[in-house]
């Protein structure tokens, strides 16, 4: 008794800190200067001879034209004027003529992006300075820890969340100490900006008035460097897409595009930008699910420690579209909550193999060097077969059912579960010091976690977690060159330094 009044007295402690901030934080918001801002549109837009359109700004309201872009024939930019100083003459800036090794590189992160409304507003004209976006295919589950330790580098996660279970220890540690104190993400170090970690709970209560904070400090970190390539990175995008969906994460996309924009600008076109996410995100909500009373109707006990064979310890923090259990009967809880119509699939290790399974089907994932095998049972619970058929045909699996990694990799980039037995074998072998006994995927619509979050935001209109393409799927793009078509986490970096070296 005496630990849950310790634990309970901790949580009501830093709810009071956090409202404390709330307050500090609206009016510290309130007196700050607004980011300056590029224009939505261009004064005038002139076609060319040549079929390339030409966008002319006036900047300081002269009513002269001190600011011009040209766009190819596919619509991105690629020539920049700026007008000179005391002369009726511009100065030519050509985007693709800058070799990106002598100008700086600046990568902003952002939380929590689906791959498809970036594809959807750079079709509408937006994010021009860039070549097309590619799809970046992130962990499972789809967390961001998760990916950005991928990406940035830093110490392996305790876990895939801040609150975990540690078997060692049999204890559930309090996911807040653990996730203020930034141990759960080293990857953060790796940064130039990010705005406190106690500001968090803020991005989700408030997240516009933290987005506008987060740029300005973005921005003045970014005026100010003189390294050859620096790191920022946004929260409040995660909390502005769960409050407010489709429409909030295309709304602060277009912000961020012009928030690029005048970066270009005031640097007088002489920078590279790269813009990315950690894991898609699902665009709909419909409430929170349990397991609790299905799990203790047949005999098992919902425990912070495991004592008996029934007894299964959850992890419930945050609003995510995953459940993790720590229990000696993996495929037992298996069966039961495949029974909940928002449960999806399963996946549990299992001797020397990974099971996957659904309501009608049933498959094992092994793992051999880099090949990975698919070995149904029953059904087809990852929707593989007609796939594997076609790579079977084209020598793309061997004598014993190995399927070449990246084969598999490029087959499924746009598949219902892209990537997917890399990333579940991965999920239980290496991606996390702790993990769990039984990964639960949940239908969109629906989440798993802290009841108590759910009350404090009003319910995720979004969120993410699963292993399907929505919630898995984001986002890269660049000034630097044309990437691949679609990269895991640990290839963004990489790809990024390659194009650095081309000329």
């Amino acid at each position: 008794m005496g630990a849950v009044i310790r634990r309970f007295s901790r949580s009501v402690l830093l709810y009071a800190v956090w409202g404390a901030a709330f307050f500090v934080f609206l009016f510290i918001n309130h007196n700050c200067r607004k980011v300056p801002d590029f224009p939505e549109r261009a004064e005038c837009i002139v076609v060319t001879k040549d079929q390339e359109r030409l966008l002319i700004y006036d900047r300081d309201g002269d009513g002269k034209s001190d600011y011009r872009q040209i766009l190819n024939k596919e619509g991105r930019k690629v020539e920049l004027h700026f007008a000179a100083e005391n002369a009726d003459r511009f100065e030519i800036v050509r985007i693709d003529q800058l070799h990106p090794n002598e100008v700086p590189h600046f990568i902003i992160a952002l939380d929590g992006v689906p791959y498809e409304l970036v594809e959807q507003i750079y079709k509408e004209g937006f994010f021009r300075l860039f070549h097309p976006p590619s799809r970046m295919i992130s962990t499972f589950p789809s967390m961001t820890d998760l990916a950005f330790w991928k990406i940035f580098g830093g110490k392996q996660p305790i876990a895939y969340q801040a609150k975990h279970y540690d078997a060692e220890k049999n204890r559930v540690f309090s996911g807040d100490d653990l996730y203020l104190s930034g141990e759960m993400a080293d990857w953060t170090k790796k940064l130039d900006y990010r705005c406190s970690f106690k500001m968090d709970a803020l991005a989700y209560v408030m997240p516009q008035q933290v987005f506008d904070h987060e740029l300005r400090g973005m921005r003045e970190t970014l005026s100010k460097t003189s390294k050859d390539q620096a790191i920022v990175y946004s929260v409040a995008t995660a909390g502005l897409g769960t409050e407010g969906g489709r429409e909030a994460i295309l709304r602060y996309l277009r912000q961020i595009d012009r928030f690029c924009e005048e970066i270009v600008y005031e640097r007088r076109g002489r920078v590279k930008i790269s813009v990315l996410a950690d894991h898609g995100h699902n665009m709909s909500g419909r409430g929170r699910v349990s397991f609790t009373k299905r799990l203790e109707k047949a005999g098992f006990r919902l425990q912070d420690k495991i004592q008996g064979p029934r007894d299964v310890v959850t992890i419930k923090y945050g609003l995510i579209t995953y459940a993790a259990f720590f229990t000696h009967q993996p495929a037992e809880v298996a069966r039961l909550v495949l029974q909940d119509p928002a449960t999806t699939l399963t996946c549990y290790p299992q001797n020397d193999a990974v099971v996957v399974q659904t309501i009608d089907g049933k498959a094992l994932i092994r793992q051999r060097e880099n090949r990975y095998s698919y070995e149904v049972e029953s059904g087809d619970p990852l929707l593989l077969l007609p796939l594997l058929s076609d790579l079977h045909s084209q020598g793309k699996i061997d004598a014993d059912g190995f399927i070449e990694d990246r084969a598999l990799f490029d087959a499924t980039s746009t598949h219902q579960y892209p990537d997917p037995l890399r990333r579940v074998w991965q999920a239980f072998h290496g991606l996390v010091k702790k993990p769990a006994d039984l990964i639960v995927c949940i239908r969109d619509g629906w989440c798993h976690g802290s009841e108590f979050f759910e009350v404090a935001i009003g319910g995720a209109t979004s969120t993410h977690g699963s292993l399907n393409q929505l919630n898995s799927t984001t986002f890269v793009i660049t000034m630097l060159g044309q990437l691949p078509h679609a990269l895991r986490p640990e290839e963004v970096m990489p790809a990024f330094a390659k194009l650095r070296t081309i000329r």
